[in-house]
């Protein structure tokens, strides 16, 4: 509150100057939105545990997600409410001694909910957990009514299949790196990789984000664009209600984490902005992605994923924009200087592949950069080398990912080849599975030997 007060204090100063009223206005709207949201969320959050604490109570849930627990025969789980005693609800609370269960499954007992202890309150409320659940003691009475049919658990399920169909022809720790890669599903990760690719700099690869969303929103429909380059309006709208539906598909498969659930905004705001004859640039579409996912609940701010998200890509844009400053004062010196500024020099197109180098270089800086004080403030580590693996290996993210799509796709139908409907797919998948398990295991060799290096991870 102090550090927000002087932040509005100066806006207002600001709004003195001719020059700065509009943005300073602006910025002033924004805050008194925010504020707005931060009431909506706390009066919200106050109902609830006045109505619900402190009591036991009849709940009908859905299980979103299940971990493993440190007592048998049980599993902490994130649950949906449904009902209570009866009476339709939506809020979403965790229990820590579930009886085993399976994620997407609909579940009935009788709990006790409480109030989160305040040095965890704020990390459960920017998952959207609003209290916690403890089966009760004296009566139970839990009990499983099978699998759910929303949205979330289906696409749940989708990617339990993807990742499964993925994984059939390959190593455990290829397979395991390559179904988080593709589809989300990190489970299957072993420890030794997850602390190889953290400490070569490369985490980010292992979690399904903006970069990933964009490679497959892009790829699917390149194919299509490459064949008529001069396409009518109505098949760029058409295309473009494509594009959304895959990123809504997608962003339920990787489990709606925030990183997705970004860049799918963006995709749906590119999306309108076709429809609507306005395209929008990339600084807009963070602006609404952030406004959407903390319309409902303001303390999505405070979510680790939802911060290092959106500072990578403002330090991506920053980076972007400033290799593509220097490049352009470049060409402008450069055709300046030339003798003939009609004729292209033979020797010029090897500027332009150290540009590409280049922009690279400075956007994996920059991200860096804007991420740096997140993880300083959060208390977690950063890599020495992060700037050398990203430069070195991230142009093997693409094929990796397509690779595993197909194999993901491909194998789902092995099924039908089994029973003769489709006898070409088994020889597709094993094609597809075989190139990106060699690809993921360049990706794991490099991990290894990078964190291997003296200094590799710096904690804070």
């Amino acid at each position: 509150m102090p550090f927000a007060a002087f932040f509005v204090a100066v806006c207002l100063v600001l709004c003195i100057f001719d020059a700065a009223r509009k943005a300073a206005l602006c910025i002033l709207l924004g805050a008194a939105v925010g504020m707005a949201s931060v009431l909506y969320t706390a009066n919200r959050l106050e109902r609830i545990r006045v109505q619900y604490a402190a009591r036991p109570l009849v709940l009908t849930a859905e299980v979103e997600s299940v971990s493993d627990s440190y007592y048998p025969g049980v599993v902490d789980a994130v649950l949906r409410v449904e009902k209570i005693n009866g009476a339709k609800t939506s809020f979403r609370v965790e229990c820590e001694t579930l009886p085993e269960c399976e994620a997407g499954q609909r579940v009935q007992g009788r709990f006790v909910l409480s109030v989160p202890a305040q040095r965890s309150r704020v990390g459960l409320y920017a998952d959207g957990i609003v209290l916690l659940a403890e089966p009760d003691e004296e009566k139970p009475d839990f009990k499983q009514l099978g699998q759910s049919s929303s949205f979330r658990a289906r696409t749940h399920r989708l990617q339990q299949r993807l990742s499964a169909a993925l994984r059939r022809r390959m190593d455990g720790k290829t397979g395991g790196v390559l179904a988080a890669m593709t589809v989300g599903d990190r489970t299957h990760l072993s420890p030794e990789l997850r602390s190889a690719y953290r400490g070569a700099g490369l985490a980010h690869v292992l979690v399904v984000s903006g970069m990933h969303v964009s490679i497959l929103c892009g790829e699917v429909f390149r194919l299509d664009a490459h064949r008529k380059k001069e396409r009518c309006y109505a098949a760029l709208r058409l295309r473009a209600v494509w594009k959304a539906l895959l990123a809504l598909l997608l962003v339920g498969v990787t489990g709606f984490t925030p990183s997705v659930c970004r860049a799918a905004v963006a995709v749906w705001v590119s999306a309108l902005g076709i429809w609507m004859y306005g395209p929008p640039d990339t600084l807009t579409s963070l602006a609404v992605a952030g406004i959407v996912m903390t319309a409902g609940n303001s303390y999505a701010v405070c979510d680790i994923g939802f911060e290092l998200s959106f500072a990578a890509v403002v330090g991506t844009v920053a980076g972007g924009a400033c290799i593509r400053r220097a490049r352009d004062a470049w060409y402008r010196q450069f055709w300046k200087n030339a003798k003939n500024p009609v004729k292209r020099p033979w020797y010029f197109k090897l500027p332009e592949r150290l540009w590409g180098l280049a922009e690279s270089v400075c956007i994996s800086v920059c991200a860096s950069a804007a991420t740096f004080p997140v993880l300083v403030l959060r208390g977690l580590s950063t890599s020495l080398y992060a700037l050398v693996s990203s430069v070195a290996v991230l142009w093997l993210v693409e094929p990796v990912l397509l690779l595993g799509l197909a194999a993901a796709l491909t194998g789902l139908g092995l099924a039908a080849a089994l029973t003769g409907l489709a006898p070409a797919l088994e020889p597709l998948h094993r094609a597809t599975a075989f190139g990106a398990e060699v690809l993921v295991e360049l990706l794991d060799r490099w991990a290894l030997w990078v964190s291997g290096w003296p200094g590799a991870q710096i904690y804070f």
